[in-house]
């Protein structure tokens, strides 16, 4: 019996909301640390590397989505991993020709990478191939921008910190920190985000039980 598409739009914006703050991929389930470690200094890699995931993840997702349950499993990761190999071939191509060849030279390793990143893996080959593609969509999407999201503000905050610019661009500020460009430095601030979205989510908690026992007494 086909499901609903109301149900499934649904679980659709319960997924989106997880995956991109109450579950964030990298806050909460301490996925895809290790490119925002090693080169998340400037806002204009964190930006590339977002937008990288976001052109693996998707397809890959929608494909297992599709595809994946009719596949035997030690099929799946390759294939989705070769996949996303030749769509980050294509934008590393892109990137050099069309875009900043500068940015290539600082990123060509880490942009070939991004086809054997744990978030893929782990949101492609597990969440979607159980799930409906509108959901698996849902997912993908709000896991990069969730990725995006964390890999933008440490690289944002470290460019300042260490270099006194943003996207490049001086900030005029008196007082840099070069530590910042360090990977400690990007530990302790996704530390402190980690740590502050627990603090939203219980407040939140806490407002709702609030809300329910205050319904429950009326």
């Amino acid at each position: 019996m086909k499901r609903p598409f109301v149900k499934t739009l649904r679980e659709a914006g319960d997924v989106f909301l997880d995956s991109f703050l109450l579950k964030n991929i990298v806050l909460v389930q301490a996925i895809g640390i290790c490119p925002i470690i090693a080169i998340a200094t400037n806002l204009k890699y964190g930006v590339v590397l977002s937008v990288c995931t976001a052109l693996v993840l998707l397809p890959a997702s929608l494909f297992m989505s599709l595809c994946g349950d009719k596949l035997p499993a030690w099929l799946r990761a390759p294939l989705y991993t070769v996949g996303a190999a030749a769509i980050l071939l294509g934008a590393a191509v892109f990137l050099d020709q069309l875009v900043s060849h500068e940015l290539y030279a600082v990123l060509y390793l880490f942009i070939p990478l991004m086809a054997v990143n744990t978030l893929v893996s782990y949101r492609a080959g597990g969440f979607s191939v159980s799930h409906e593609p509108l959901v698996a969509l849902a997912d993908a999407l709000a896991s990069s921008l969730g990725f995006g999201l964390v890999i933008c503000l440490v690289s944002m905050m470290r460019e300042a910190a260490a270099f006194g610019t943003l996207w490049g661009i001086p900030l005029g500020l008196p007082l840099t920190l070069p530590e910042a460009a360090m990977p400690y430095a990007a530990f302790v601030m996704l530390g402190f985000m980690a740590a502050f979205l627990q603090w939203v989510k219980n407040l939140l908690s806490r407002r709702a039980q609030r809300r329910r026992e205050g319904g429950a007494a009326q």
